[in-house]
């Protein structure tokens, strides 16, 4: 089974664009969703802020761009929430215009698949992210059926304390509601797939491996998952370096975004290969 996953994607109504900067947005994004869509894979995944404030345009330009460059693909495309998502919009709001669900699982052959829901809703103050209680009980009992089957969790917002950054304030579910001690309760190999912090980071704790992505526009780039009997193999796809520049050019129109320079993380954070996970 392949897994392909894009960090936080942030197409956002500019403010006070000019012609030129409409045009290099429109470049820079299609280019991007229809590179995403093209690369072969049994599902593919946004691990949140797949828009920038979520404004009503933004969403349905995004769902309006999948119809035409996925269309005929017809790729299973799952996005999770992030804070820059439910930024304007009630979650179940966004949820109608985006056919998407709030949390589910999938129990596949080769693992099982979860997809947490970390953000808050309308709340511009704070973008740290919170795990319903009704979610807390939901994966502890996932996790206690899942056996030794490797479960892969996609969530916006990192587990406090794992990947880079995610110490920092607003930069991880909130610490007062841990879920490592869900996690370790875990049979067998756990993976937890994260953006929100921009830095593409990889750390391992006990049989747990989280992998943080960074926002494609600092680095155009999506990670690929390829899981067989006997390994999981993590990489990257690197897309054509020409489009970091255009990125830049639409940024400062962006709000709330800014860039991060060390979004690239180190050669240990591209690429993971763990044997054995029967």
């Amino acid at each position: 089974m392949k897994l392909l996953v894009m960090g936080d994607f942030h197409y956002s109504r500019l403010e006070d664009p000019t012609a030129d900067v409409l045009e290099v947005q429109e470049k820079l994004y299609s280019y991007m969703l229809k590179t995403f869509f093209e690369i072969e894979a049994d599902y593919h995944i946004s691990v949140g802020d797949f828009s920038n404030k979520g404004y009503p345009e933004e969403l349905q330009y995004l769902v309006d761009k999948m119809k035409v460059y996925n269309g005929d693909l017809k790729r299973r495309f799952i996005q999770v929430l992030g804070n820059h998502d439910t930024i304007t919009l009630p979650k179940q709001e966004i949820l109608a215009i985006t056919g998407q669900q709030l949390y589910h699982s999938i129990d596949t052959n080769e693992a099982i698949l979860v997809f947490l829901d970390t953000a808050k809703e309308m709340n511009l103050r704070d973008a740290g992210g919170e795990v319903s209680e009704e979610q807390i009980a939901w994966l502890e009992d996932l996790v206690q059926k899942s056996g030794n089957k490797p479960m892969l969790i996609f969530a916006h917002h990192p587990v406090y304390a794992t990947t880079a950054r995610s110490e920092l304030n607003m930069l991880s579910i909130h610490p007062d509601q841990d879920i490592w001690p869900i996690l370790q309760r875990k049979q067998g190999s756990g993976y937890y797939f994260c953006g929100h912090n921009h830095v593409n980071s990889i750390v391992q704790r006990d049989h747990w491996h989280f992998i943080q992505t960074s926002s494609c526009l600092d680095i155009p780039a999506y990670r690929i998952i390829d899981i067989n009997a006997d390994k999981v193999s993590i990489d990257m796809v690197f897309l054509d370096e020409q489009f970091i520049p255009l990125a830049k050019q639409i940024s400062p129109h962006m709000l709330h975004f800014r860039h991060i320079a060390e979004a690239l993380g180190d050669k240990s954070d591209h690429s993971l290969v763990v044997n054995h996970i029967q």
